[in-house]
Parts: structure tokens; sequence; C-alpha cells
């Protein structure tokens, strides 16, 4: 329903692969191979910011742009969120049941045990922990909090669109971005709680922010490399004063919602736009259409390779960055076979919604 964009294709893939560095211990591994050099372990905390908040932009513009090609935000906002909800219940069943490292618990315990004690204990981190688990992004939600964050931002949006309410998108943008450093720097919004709604407050304000984008004229290259300097330098600021004049530790700010790297991240998809052919004649294009596949899964191939990891990490320097070539590529390996299994496919593309195909099809003709 929308047009191939390569610079845009491949800044997917360039951000799947941040997100894959970042779960593989890359950024901990370069901060102990620099001896925790501030510049360096902040600039390592920025890989985060050139990967999810990337897609929550552009999910945000191309939602915007099939409302305004096609009219009827309610039949976008299911066209988009649907396919979303069925890959999301879909993985939720499998990180439930699946251990970290079960390849090798299954040669301790046997095949059954290890998976029915992590699926007793995550059934019941679910049934006490339920909201918090996907406010956070905790075990056994983990990267999954992604899509529930995402479908309900295109449900903000959408209801937006309907309401006729776009004039407020930029105060709520504002208020969502105090919301969320205000909920950091006190410790949660609401009392005798463990809710904190900040990642959420983030992803709904990034894909606001995409949705705007989309009204807007094509940027220059000048516009795109002010956004992403400036951003880099803001937040590099950030971290040095959080640091050294609050005394805010280095492993406490691996969590902190950089002002900067939110500008940082739409300066990347603003540069994606001024330049469409970048990464046209690159692999990247053809990669991109597994990314989803790759985001969904690449837990689980860590999972299963995680064994071998643990004994290698400590005796190669930067061990995440290889990890993290090897994670993309049995990832990209595992859609390419789940894609061509009838039902499995389902867990690693977006099906299209024939309903609307067809209704969309009717008007035309």
């Amino acid at each position: 329903m929308t047009t191939r964009i390569a610079s845009i294709e491949s800044f997917r893939v360039l951000a799947i692969f941040a997100v894959i560095l970042w779960h593989t211990g890359f950024v901990s591994g370069l901060s102990r191979l620099a001896g925790e050099s501030l510049p360096v372990v902040l600039t390592g905390y920025l890989v985060w910011w050139v990967g999810v908040p990337y897609f929550f932009i552009t999910a945000g513009y191309f939602f915007h742009r099939s409302v305004l090609a096609h009219g009827n935000p309610i039949a976008q906002f299911r066209r988009h969120v649907f396919p979303l909800a069925w890959v999301f219940l879909g993985w939720m069943c499998i990180y439930i049941m699946v251990p970290p490292g079960w390849s090798a618990e299954v040669l301790r315990s046997g095949l059954w045990q290890p998976f029915y004690s992590t699926a007793l204990k995550n059934v019941h981190l679910l049934a006490t922990q339920h909201i918090s688990l996907f406010l956070k992004g905790h075990a056994p939600v983990f990267h999954l909090w992604f899509l529930p964050a995402l479908m309900f931002s295109l449900a903000v949006l959408a209801f937006v669109a309907i309401c006729r309410l776009q004039r407020y998108l930029i105060p709520l943008i504002v208020c969502l971005c105090v919301l969320a450093f205000v909920e950091k720097t006190v410790g949660g919004l609401f009392s005798n709680t463990d809710l904190r709604l900040g990642m959420w407050s983030i992803a709904l304000l990034l894909t606001a922010m995409g949705w705007l984008v989309a009204e807007r004229e094509q940027p220059s290259a000048t516009v795109a490399w002010s956004l992403i300097v400036s951003g880099y330098a803001f937040a590099l600021m950030e971290g040095v004063v959080m640091n050294v004049v609050f005394h805010i530790s280095l492993q406490d700010l691996r969590w902190h919602y950089f002002l900067g790297g939110i500008i940082l991240g739409l300066g990347i998809f603003l540069l994606a736009l001024a330049k469409p052919t970048l990464g046209q004649s690159t692999p990247f294009p053809f990669l991109a259409q597994f990314t989803l596949g790759v985001y969904v899964s690449h837990i689980l191939v860590l999972y299963t390779l995680s064994p071998l990891s643990w004994r290698v990490q400590g005796h190669v320097p930067l061990w995440g960055a290889f990890m993290a070539i090897i994670v993309y590529g049995f990832s990209v390996l595992l859609t390419i076979i789940l894609r061509r299994v009838p039902l499995a496919r389902y867990l690693v593309i977006k099906p299209v919604w024939k309903r609307y195909q067809l209704k969309t099809a009717g008007t035309n003709n």
C-alpha cells in the first residue's frame, strides 16, 4: 500500500542491526574496552536511539501517508494494527515457553522440563505483574513491548484524525516529552504502584513526530544533518551533566530518555527522506523485507546461541559485534524459512488485509 523508498528501507536494516547490537552486549563490551570513557560509553548508549525510535517514526509517517491517501482512519488503523496483533500474540506464546539458553537446558534437564518450568514461571509473572511487564519490557515480554506500544500509538493518532484534533498534536508531543522526563526523575507518577509510562510516552511521541513529518514537504539534507549533529552533541552534553553534576552512574544512564537521542532519531529519518536513493545499489533494500521477522525472532536466536556466546565472549574483544552479525544472519534465515510455512509465515510478515483491498479496488473501479 506504500511506495518503497530505498533509503528508508536501507535504514531499516541499520536500525534493526543497532537493536541487535544492543541486545548482544556490544555496548557493555565497548565500555570495558574503552575503560569506561564517558564519551565512548554515551555514544554506545545512543546506538539505542538509531534503532527502535526509527521504527516508531517510520510507522507514524507511513500511517499518516495512508490516511492522507485513502482517508478512513479506522480502516487504516485496522490494516496496520490487526496483523501486528497476531504477530505479537504468536511470539508472546513462544517467549513464554522458551528459556534463555534453551539448547543447553535441554541437554541438562531433558526436552520437557526446561520449557514446562519456564512456562509456569512466565504465566505467574503475567498473572501477577501483567500491565507493568508490557510498560517496562520485562520478561517474558522483553523486546515485544514495541508492538503493543506501537499499536497504542497508532490508536491515539487514529483518534486524533477522527476527531480532527491535529492542531493539538504538537502540544501533545511536548506534554509527552515532559511526562517521560518527569516520571524518570521522580521515579513514577503513580504512588503505591510499579507502573511506568515513560517508554510508551516516548513511543507515542516518536510516532506522532513521524505523523507530523508526513504533512511536510521533503526535507533538505542540510536540515537532516543539522538535527543529527546537534542531537548527538546535545545527548552527549545531557550525559556529561547528569554524570558529573548530578552524579548519576553510567549504568543508570543506560536507560535514560535522551532528548538529544530523540532529535538524533528524527534527523536520521529526515535524512532518509531527503536522500531517497541512499542504499539503492546495496543489498539493504532487499534485506529490509525481513526486518519485522528479524526483530521478533532475534531474541529466540540469541537464546539458542547463548551457550556458545557465554564461552567465547570473555576471550574475544567486542564479541558483541561479531555476535550481532551471526544473530542477524540466522534471524534472516529463520525468517525466510518461516515465510515458506503456510501458518507460521504470519509470525514474520504482516498478512495483506484482503477485505480492505477488495473495498479499495471496488471504490477505484
